[in-house]
């Protein structure tokens, strides 16, 4: 009877890699993500930035993203993305990474990326967002 139960309670897992070399475990509901290692090579990749914000942010180095506005650029491995707001996007030991201590920036993807008719030779995207509403937690 208990191995019955076991085999009943046992979900199938489906596992595979993504196109960054992470291994994604999907089980029952659950989805499991093993980061591999990020070497950094120079390689470039395009981001998606809009300001959902009623003030304008700076990216040092770069550029100012008015209230409501969007931009595509490119980002190589090697840098860092540095907010005048505080968060920080960088690619670290297994590969994109961000630092946002109060909550202000949102990764984006699925009908967000519809909705803000993202291209698809974008790699990432992300929403400036009022503190606290972004996706990392904060204290």
């Amino acid at each position: 009877m208990g191995i019955l139960s076991f085999l009943f309670g046992c979900k199938e897992e489906n596992r595979y890699k993504d196109k960054h070399g992470n291994e994604i475990i999907e089980k029952g509901d659950e989805t499991y993500i093993i980061p591999a290692e990020y070497e950094k090579s120079g390689e470039k990749y395009k981001i998606f930035l809009r300001n959902e914000t009623d003030k304008p942010v700076s990216i040092k180095d770069k550029f100012t993203l008015q209230p409501n506005e969007e931009k595509i650029f490119e980002f190589v491995d090697t840098d860092s993305i540095l907010f005048n707001i505080g968060p920080k996007i960088y690619f670290g030991d297994t590969g994109l990474e961000v630092e946002d201590k109060k909550g202000e920036l949102a990764g984006i993807g699925g009908e967000y990326w519809k909705k803000y008719k993202v291209p698809d030779d974008v790699e990432y995207g992300f929403v400036i967002v009022p503190s606290g509403e972004g996706d990392m937690p904060t204290e």
